[in-house]
């Protein structure tokens, strides 16, 4: 009896400090006329603000939190239209006070329709015009350079059809606004180096006009934060939706080739060659997998015709040329076989190799740790005097 006695007398002690005292009450009531005299007058408006926001996030006024929360909705609404009715006349106004302003009235009816939807409609109907100024206030801070107040306005455009504020709204969630939003919120992410900011909104964004920029965007952030598995499905679908674009093949190739998947990369470089036969990166890139997979013969092919397409391209005419010497080296090293033919042997693959390496030294003269051994080689083999000797000089 006596610890129930205790316990009882317990749980008054708490409700009795969990309340404000007469002089809070007293000062609460008086504050919040003043916050009403404001909305009549629509002068000191941000500090009117200030004083909701403060009985909000205090403990002792949380039994009026709804009552509190609709002041709130109706500081930031009258705030809003002074701010547009000053615009509207061309009057002096802070561009970026308002873009602000519009951004927490929104947060602000969203979060009263979770404590009370009895006014839902007609919220939702008085935000919904304003929801394009929120989309352009997203483009005024990306020209300001201001990426997260950019985002943060990006982000609320597309949060609206998801929000139960404006479930009797039916917004579209398929149109080309808003896969245009997406776009500019994925850039914004970018500019922030965010990559899930990039990612909340991916889908939407690569169905915009911008789709090939969204896709490489996101293959390149993926990338940069070693995001194997974003990076793997935004470089394929870029790929498969823009093969002849000059980003996704390659980086996409590097990507399978550095996790060792040489036969998938084998079939996306079939698949770029089968959309453009002549593009030397791909033919380039088939030849490259070929010499991982150590399918020499048809590399050499496919090296052929990447310096077919482009004879500026260095690294084919060295792989080439060094599976020439690699069998000129094999062919040195068959002790079975006599000394003359083992010679004649090699020097044919010195001879196959000689025009290879002779341009990829023309090409990376600089480069001399690859070439120079290897033509040193060549030339003393093939009694090559004058060659051997400007080379060894």
């Amino acid at each position: 009896m006596r610890n129930g006695f205790i316990s009882i007398l317990f749980l008054i002690t708490i409700i009795a400090l969990a309340a404000p005292t007469r002089k809070q009450l007293t000062l609460f009531k008086n504050d919040v006329a003043t916050v009403r005299q404001t909305l009549k007058s629509g002068k000191n408006l941000e500090k009117s603000e200030a004083t909701v926001r403060r009985y909000l996030a205090d403990t002792l006024f949380q039994y009026d939190s709804v009552r509190l929360q609709h002041l709130l909705c109706d500081v930031l609404k009258r705030a809003y239209e002074v701010g547009n009715e000053k615009m509207y006349l061309k009057q002096k106004a802070d561009t970026v006070c308002l873009i602000k302003t519009g951004k927490r009235m929104f947060l602000a009816y969203e979060r009263l329709d979770s404590l009370d939807a009895t006014s839902r409609k007609r919220n939702s109907e008085y935000l919904l015009p304003y929801r394009t100024n929120i989309f352009m206030g997203g483009i005024f801070f990306m020209r300001k350079k201001s990426w997260t107040e950019a985002w943060e306005c990006f982000d609320i455009y597309l949060q609206c059809p998801d929000k139960s504020l404006f479930s009797q709204q039916h917004l579209s969630v398929n149109d080309s606004t808003t896969y245009r939003v997406a776009f500019l919120s994925l850039v914004t992410a970018h500019h922030l180096d965010s990559l899930p900011l990039a990612l909340k909104y991916a889908d939407k964004a690569v169905r915009s006009r911008q789709s090939e920029k969204a896709y490489e965007l996101l293959s390149e952030m993926s990338l940069a934060r070693g995001d194997s598995l974003h990076a793997h499905k935004y470089l394929r679908e870029g790929f498969m939706a823009f093969r002849r674009s000059p980003y996704f093949y390659p980086h996409l190739l590097n990507l399978l080739c550095s996790e060792r998947k040489f036969d998938e990369a084998l079939e996306v470089s079939d698949t770029a060659i089968a959309a453009d036969s002549l593009n030397a990166v791909f033919l380039q890139g088939k030849h490259l997998v070929l010499m991982n997979l150590q399918r020499y013969n048809e590399a050499i092919e496919w090296g052929n015709k990447a310096v077919a397409a482009n004879d500026m391209l260095d690294t084919p005419y060295y792989n080439i040329g060094y599976i020439y010497y690699q069998r000129s080296q094999r062919a040195l090293s068959k002790l079975s076989r006599p000394y003359r033919q083992r010679l004649r042997d090699a020097q044919k693959q010195f001879r196959l190799l000689l025009p290879y390496m002779e341009r990829y030294r023309q090409l990376r003269p600089d480069d001399t740790k690859r070439w120079k051994p290897i033509l040193y080689d060549a030339y003393l083999n093939l009694n090559m005097g004058k060659e051997f000797s400007e080379i060894n000089n």
